[in-house]
């Protein structure tokens, strides 16, 4: 078996489906791709209407009795721009920068939160050399929003012992439990009053990292939304025009814009004094605030009340680190993140997603927040929620996988961990309780940003792992 050659098709793979835009709820177009290779391939393959595919390849010979395997990898990216970028994501291919170790995007996350997983579901599907046993081949959907892909996926008929989900990212890591996490809408129809065109300014904030807003809400990054209503918070007066922040709300804001209506003379001193005084983690340190006096505007602002309103909700909300584990020196059990405002006159709506390991307190933390926002008259609707993934201490397939990293590195020894993030092994575990299950993946970094990076020599790595645990299971 030629492995290099298997790599290198991977990363031709993972090319090829980045020209296809794949935002979630609209990832119709990979979705056909797959079910246009199964095909070709003469598999069996099933879609449904929101464009989960699964794909079964039939056992090899000589590998009809043994169990078989589900690998799984989710069709959507998250889709991050920078603030001056034309990009499409409608239309527009993914457009890669690559060096001799990594793989980037210009301008706009990379995508290789999944597709490096897609990619390696897509290998498997074509490649007739790898010998195994029954494999389904699972391509879920809208991963990044809550994942009703494989909420919803009609797992009849589906016989398999493994399930290996091909999302992680960190080669030397595998996940083998997660937190689970609701995402919740709070809306309210503001009172808006008249302004003063002399009062009008706009303020900015942009160059923060931003981030995940579960493996990277304990790193201390600054969250855009936030800084803008703390600034705002110290003018008695104000009026908000317009404050719009975040574009996801699994991922840390980086940037907010808010025009906004005030008398005070000193809104520049209060701006100072923020930067100042902000205790910024390096990776933040390319913060921006910028202010100043605008002369367009529409002619209605939130009332003071109402804005006050606004910024309470902001800066109330239990986020962030809410509480650590105690059983897990260093995971973060409980967190918050305020990951989406849109305030104006014809809506103010806030979007926060909360994550706990432990479902209970995810919920008195809901019914706080929910009392909080209802004394300022906003509403409160969960979205969508998702189910933890319960640890197994008994798993087969971990110690398979244990044995197989060691065996390909030489004797490293693996981390094997839950993580303060949701993965769809929560979801499908809740459907096929009988499934040992394990999250692996090559090395990404700042996925959910424009600053995405994949280690592309780290995919040989993982590829040899998901080779030799085939033979192995």
């Amino acid at each position: 078996m030629d492995i290099e050659k298997k790599y290198g098709r991977l990363l031709e793979i993972f090319k090829e489906i980045s020209k296809i835009p794949r935002n979630s709820c609209k990832e119709e177009g990979l979705a056909d791709y797959v079910c246009t290779l199964a095909k070709e391939k003469n598999l069996e393959y099933r879609k449904d209407n929101l464009y989960n595919v699964i794909v079964k390849k039939t056992a090899s010979s000589g590998y009809e009795g043994r169990n078989a395997i589900i690998f799984q990898a989710h069709l959507d990216m998250v889709c991050e721009k920078t603030i001056d970028s034309m990009h499409d994501f409608e239309k527009d291919s993914i457009e890669i920068i690559e060096s001799e170790d990594t793989y980037t995007a210009k301008d706009t996350t990379l995508g290789a939160d999944d597709g490096i997983g897609v990619s390696y579901l897509l290998l498997l599907l074509e490649d007739d050399e790898i010998k195994h046993p029954d494999i389904y081949l699972l391509f879920t959907t809208q991963e990044e929003i809550g994942m009703d892909g494989a909420k919803y996926f009609d797992y009849e008929g589906i016989k398999a012992k493994y399930l290996i989900n091909i999302d992680g990212e960190e080669s030397n890591e595998a996940i083998v439990g997660c937190a689970g996490g609701s995402r919740i809408k709070y809306e309210k129809n503001p009172e808006c009053v008249s302004t003063d065109e002399k009062d009008r300014y706009k303020l900015s904030i942009s160059g923060l990292r931003g981030g995940h807003s579960g493996v990277d809400i304990d790193k201390g990054r600054k969250n855009s939304n936030l800084i803008c209503a703390k600034i705002l918070s110290r003018l008695e007066d104000v009026r908000i025009i317009s404050f719009v922040g975040g574009n996801k709300d699994n991922a840390i804001p980086n940037s907010t814009i808010c025009d906004f209506v005030t008398t005070s003379m000193n809104v520049q001193e209060i701006v100072d004094d923020m930067m100042a005084n902000m205790d910024l983690v390096d990776e933040d340190k390319n913060i921006k605030i910028d202010l100043c006096r605008i002369d367009e505007a529409p002619d209605y602002a939130l009332s003071i009340s109402e804005s006050k309103s606004a910024l309470d909700m902001i800066l109330g909300l239990k986020q962030g680190v809410i509480e650590y584990s105690k059983d897990k020196e260093g995971l973060v059990e409980t967190s918050g993140n305020v990951g989406i405002v849109n305030v104006s006159c014809e809506k103010s709506i806030i979007t926060e997603l909360l994550r706990s390991s432990d479902d209970e307190k995810r919920e008195v933390i809901e019914k706080d927040n929910e009392c909080f926002a209802k004394e300022r008259g906003y509403s409160y609707e969960v979205q969508s929620s998702y189910p933890g993934w319960k640890y197994n201490p008994n798993s087969n397939l971990e110690k398979i996988y244990e044995d197989t990293y060691k065996e390909v590195t030489g004797g490293e020894i693996p981390m094997v961990q839950a993580i303060h993030a949701g993965v769809e092994c929560g979801m499908i575990y809740k459907k096929m309780p009988e499934l040992e299950l394990i999250s692996i993946g090559p090395d990404i970094e700042d996925v959910h940003t424009t600053n995405e990076t994949l280690y592309i020599k780290s995919c040989l790595k993982i590829l040899k792992i998901i080779l030799l645990m085939i033979e192995k299971l």
